[in-house]
């Protein structure tokens, strides 16, 4: 159900049971009042009245109406309330103590009995132990909760939700009778882990009809659930911390008044009296008995919390199993979405008007294709263009790669005719020489260096 806020006018929603209650706006934080009677929906700006549209509304309008808002049943079935379990822990703490200060105080020098030392480690032992009692009975009542809610979660495991009387399959035609089933159940019966789940199952089946759609809204479901079981053990999880933390706060005060009184035994002990000694040195131990005490109360209370803690936790997520193979095998298996197709079938105009939708759907996606089609022979001739530019460019290059070619073998051919020219003169002078030696001896002496002249 939606309504707007005066003041900042945005649009809010809230449960049909919340009517005529007084709420702050989480926009302007002004102090509204949610209206009796909620106004229906704005039409659909965009709604362009098509005759496929108008004939399915038709038919779904044909659909018996579900009171969805009437299985709003409250707070996640794995809640529990934290505050009533803290009364109980202080009850339960208060009881506690009347017992431990009924038991016989135990005289200095004289070893205690079960009941003497019972009411020395909770009683005289220092203030933290008050509070880690307190701590550990406000978690064994939380713990005590969810006992009792899993019970009740698993005695609702045994109920029918989708008896075969109604029928052997779910479809449109007989949905609303099965809604009517799970919703009347008696009240605490209704915020439980199947019941939560077949009522939403049945309403997501109601508005898709489409079986994979609710199969996956199912796991969907199914993950919220786990989620949401093991977020209800996080005050737990707190408790678990802060047990041990308190005993070592004791710990530490301990610690700190025995070497506090060490001063004082000293001090004594400085006269030569030992008998001096006694007292301040019974008060240096019984500090150490603090400390020693408190952190042993507090890992005991711990260990023992652990236990059925880490046991509820894995019931709740087996419990969480167990629905979803209750939908599995008694939902799913039955659900039947041909119901809405065989109604349809059986209608002419609504045939038509999904044949109308379906055309005018292939037309506009004709359109984005040939739209498609078109920006693709663009970007090919744009291509092409760039082609033709590049091969251009290399034909370019390949010219003057010929250019200079040619130009380097006429300078090469040119360099060659003038080496074979020379060549060709040296030679001619050489048959000059020859000719005019004619059979002459040349004689080529070679001159030492003590020859005489």
């Amino acid at each position: 159900m939606n309504f707007a806020c005066p003041t900042c006018h945005i649009t809010l929603q809230a449960e049909a049971d919340l009517a005529g209650k007084t709420v702050k706006c989480p926009g302007c934080s002004t102090r509204i009042q949610i209206p009796d009677n909620f106004a229906p929906p704005p039409p659909d700006a965009a709604h362009d009245g098509s005759a496929g549209e108008e004939m399915a509304d038709e038919y779904y309008d044909q659909l018996p109406e579900l009171t969805v808002h009437s299985g709003h049943a409250g707070a996640h079935p794995s809640n529990v309330n934290v505050w009533i379990a803290g009364g109980i822990g202080l009850g339960l703490t208060f009881v506690w103590y009347v017992i431990m200060f009924l038991f016989p105080k135990t005289e200095a020098g004289v070893d205690p009995s079960l009941p003497g030392y019972l009411r020395q480690l909770f009683c005289e032992r220092g203030v933290t132990q008050y509070f880690t009692t307190l701590l550990t009975f406000w978690c064994s009542g939380l713990l005590v909760l969810k006992w009792l809610n899993l019970r009740q979660q698993r005695r609702a495991m045994l109920i029918q939700a989708l008896p075969t009387d109604i029928s052997s399959e779910i479809n449109t035609s007989n949905l609303k009778t099965f809604h009517d089933h799970v919703i009347n159940f008696p009240k605490p019966l209704r915020n439980t882990y199947i019941v939560n789940r077949i009522r939403k199952a049945l309403e997501f089946f109601y508005v898709r009809q489409n079986n994979p759609e609710v199969a996956q809204m199912i796991t969907s479901l199914s993950e919220v659930d786990a989620a949401k079981a093991n977020g209800s053990y996080g005050m737990v999880k707190v408790f678990l911390w802060a047990i041990p933390i308190m005993g070592f706060i004791g710990t530490v005060v301990g610690i700190g008044a025995a070497i506090g009184g060490f001063g004082a035994v000293f001090g004594a002990g400085e006269g030569g009296d030992m008998s001096q000694i006694k007292e301040p040195l019974l008060t240096v131990l019984g500090s150490m008995g603090v400390a020693f005490d408190t952190t042993l109360l507090a890992l005991v209370f711990s260990i023992m919390l652990s236990f059925p803690a880490s046991s509820l936790q894995g019931q709740e997520d087996d419990l969480v199993s167990d629905v979803d193979e209750y939908c599995v095998d008694h939902f799913l298996k039955r659900l039947n979405d041909g119901g809405g197709a065989s109604n349809a079938g059986s209608d002419p105009g609504l045939l038509k008007a999904i044949g109308d939708a379906m055309a005018a759907n292939q037309k506009d996606i004709m359109s984005r294709f040939e739209t498609v089609q078109k920006g693709m022979s663009e970007s090919l001739g744009n291509q092409t263009r760039q082609y033709e530019k590049v091969a251009a460019a290399i034909e370019k290059q390949m010219q003057g790669i010929d250019d200079r070619t040619e130009k380097y073998e006429k300078k090469l051919e040119k360099s060659l005719d003038s080496q074979v020219s020379s060549l060709a003169e040296g030679i001619r002078n050489l048959n000059a020489v020859l000719g005019e030696l004619n059979g002459k001896q040349i004689v080529i002496q070679k001159k030492s260096w003590f020859s005489r002249g």
